[in-house]
């Protein structure tokens, strides 16, 4: 035989207590995160309060260092792709960049020649020439 177990009705209403209850609560956190905003406020009711509960403390002043290295006003707006500023030096003229460009090509020059006379970048130079010049061939390699 199947046995049949029914709730009773009394236990599982609810009280209105509860929701006025709840309700409560919820209007005084509501009330607590509205007043948020004035909690800066040295005179403040509820900063008061948070001080004596241990949640807020005042702010201490900056030391002397840290406000002779802030700027006195607030700096201006500076745009997200503000233009790079101009260089110091004006531009070459036509004369003086022929002069750094011949400089320079005299200067590769002369490290063309040392290593030209360095023995191993002479034999590497030497052995990359003649691996251009010999016939590629598809053949495998005898290592294989």
């Amino acid at each position: 035989m199947f046995c049949m177990i029914r709730a009773e009705r009394h236990r599982h209403r609810h009280r209105p207590g509860r929701f006025a209850a709840a309700g409560l609560v919820a209007v005084a956190a509501l009330a607590a995160s509205a007043q948020a905003g004035k909690a800066q406020e040295q005179d403040n009711v509820f900063k008061q309060g948070a001080k004596l509960l241990g949640f807020a403390t005042d702010v201490a002043p900056p030391a002397d260092f840290v406000v002779k290295s802030r700027p006195a006003s607030d700096p201006d707006f500076i745009p997200v792709f503000q233009p790079p500023p101009e260089p110091a030096l004006p531009a070459l003229k036509d004369i003086d960049l022929k002069a750094v460009k011949s400089d320079l090509d005299a200067l590769q020059k002369k490290h063309d020649a040392l290593r030209q006379a360095y023995p191993p970048a002479a034999k590497a130079l030497a052995d990359e020439e003649a691996a251009k010049k010999k016939p590629k061939t598809n053949a495998p390699d005898a290592q294989q």
